[in-house]
């Protein structure tokens, strides 16, 4: 009898081990798995991912996904102190792949073919690091031009209709100045207070912050000093008001005020915009171009986490929200554009046409500024100084050359310490 009980007791013991599963891989006494996702909203983007995860729950009744929600400010902290105590997340929407790079399931050792979900989204977000994919992108945003089109008719302007008709940066310059001189407006232009959005210049330009390979600074060229200096010119003449770059004002606001003609921001304001301004009628029309067309890349991604024990369930949950029909009702919903190749031009309830143009400007920027981007150790070490650096150009306490060399020089330092 005793013999019996300890075989029944050791039993026992085996069962709860199998049964037990830490960090995001729970399981319950039916055998079904839990996925435990981490997740930030700006938005109503956790409802429309939950309303994606009951469909695919309906599907796969062995799946129970739970979100965990957190304010975007501590979404790094909560997921490296999950990691910390040995409960990493299955999964977890991200904005920067960086921190977690080396605790990120490689989805190519799980996906139904590597190569075909690999290629099934377009240029944008990097997602593939050394042949790994540590990611999906679920959304993404675009650089570009927003204009007021009442300020535009009365001055009459025409902003580019297509591809086709794409400005010059002196074209654009002379446009603006043109409205400016027209209409009621005091201002050309408003340029957000981003270093990202400044490189769209400098790639624009034929530039770039590092070489092909991400292995060099390719700073202190000509291409660079050009964009540079074109930015200044248009703080110099007026065109963009001093009290965004070398001040605090928000350029939104500015915008919203009809006081000024463009608004050189990201695809997000679409959105705000159609619920701000009242008071004149706005569109989107096409960046101009210096020696190439480019836009900037931004967004967000889901990614799975390594030692959950739901590593396999958890990239084949991203596979299937990732096809072109799951992610579009996601995009859309969430006024987002889609990397997703088939869904370049989606059906949103407002501003169809302005998603459109800036899906183009997408597809038409090549792999560098997104490569770049998403070497976020990187862009980390260095935006703020920048940043800060061009301030000091456009005060007239730096010269072009200097910053051309300074910040050259700060990127040689910087890839050298992420060797």
């Amino acid at each position: 009898m005793k013999k019996w009980l300890s075989v029944l007791l050791a039993g026992a013991m085996v069962l709860g081990t199998l049964s037990g599963c830490s960090g995001g891989g729970r399981k319950t006494e039916n055998e079904v798995k839990t996925l435990d996702v981490v997740w930030f909203s700006d938005g109503k983007e956790g409802e429309s991912f939950m309303k994606l995860a009951g469909k695919y729950m309906e599907e796969h009744p062995n799946i129970k996904i739970e979100l965990i929600e957190v304010p975007y400010a501590d979404l790094e902290s909560k997921i490296k102190n999950m990691i910390n105590g040995k409960e990493a997340p299955a999964l977890a929407r991200l904005t920067n792949i960086g921190p977690f790079q080396n605790q990120l399931v490689d989805l190519g050792g799980y996906v139904s073919d590597k190569d075909t979900f690999q290629n099934s989204f377009g240029e944008g977000l990097k997602f593939v690091f050394d042949g790994k994919i540590l990611a999906a992108p679920m959304d993404v945003t675009a650089n570009g031009l927003i204009y007021n089109k009442t300020a535009f008719e009365k001055a009459g302007v025409a902003v580019p209709q297509s591809e086709d008709e794409i400005w010059t940066w002196d074209e654009w310059k002379e446009a603006m100045k043109t409205v400016m001189d027209k209409s009621d407006c005091k201002y050309g232009l408003v340029y957000d207070k981003s270093p990202q959005r400044f490189t769209t210049l400098l790639y624009e330009a034929g530039g770039s912050m590092l070489n092909s390979d991400l292995t060099a600074s390719n700073f202190n060229t000509d291409e660079t000093k050009r964009a540079v200096s074109f930015f200044k010119d248009l703080h110099d003449e007026g065109i963009i008001p001093t009290s965004v770059w070398l001040g605090s004002e928000n350029p939104n606001n500015l915008f919203r005020t009809g006081q000024v003609a463009m608004h050189f921001a990201g695809s997000w304001m679409i959105a705000n915009y159609k619920e701000e301004i009242t008071d004149f009628d706005w569109g989107v029309t096409y960046l101009p171009k210096e020696a190439i067309r480019s836009s900037v890349p931004g967004g967000k991604y889901l990614a799975a986490f390594q030692n959950t024990g739901v590593e396999k369930e958890a990239a084949e949950f991203i596979e299937w929200i990732s096809k072109a029909e799951n992610n579009a009702q996601y995009c859309v919903e969430n006024s987002y554009l889609s990397q997703v190749k088939g869904n370049e031009s989606l059906d949103y309830e407002y501003g169809k046409e302005f998603f459109t143009i800036f899906s183009q400007e997408l597809a038409a920027t090549g792999p560098q500024p997104g490569a770049e981007w998403g070497y976020q150790a990187f862009t980390g070490a260095i935006q703020n100084d920048l940043r800060d650096k061009l301030i000091e150009v456009l005060a007239g306490q730096l010269t072009v050359d200097q910053y051309a060399e300074d910040m050259d020089k700060l990127i040689t330092d910087t890839l050298e310490e992420l060797k």
